[in-house]
């Protein structure tokens, strides 16, 4: 669930995507979140492609088929 949790949180909130982005342990800390080593390296994985050339995050289909492509 703790994954699940995040891409909502990346999807409601452009600060945290941002500290994410810059500082994932100390952005999922201030949130109280914990990932496993596997979750992390995927987020890292689609934070990498997240940006689009306007500076936009990608749409939460694509996060979903990322994750789904994860499980």
């Amino acid at each position: 669930m703790t994954l699940a949790q995040v891409v909502y949180q990346l999807s409601t909130d452009s600060e945290f995507a941002a500290r994410l982005q810059a500082d994932p342990d100390g952005a999922l800390a201030e949130k109280g979140l914990k990932l496993s080593h596997e979750e992390k390296a995927f987020l890292a994985r689609g934070l990498h492609r997240s940006t689009q050339p306007d500076g936009s995050l990608i749409s939460m289909q694509e996060v979903a088929s990322l994750y789904l492509g994860w499980r």
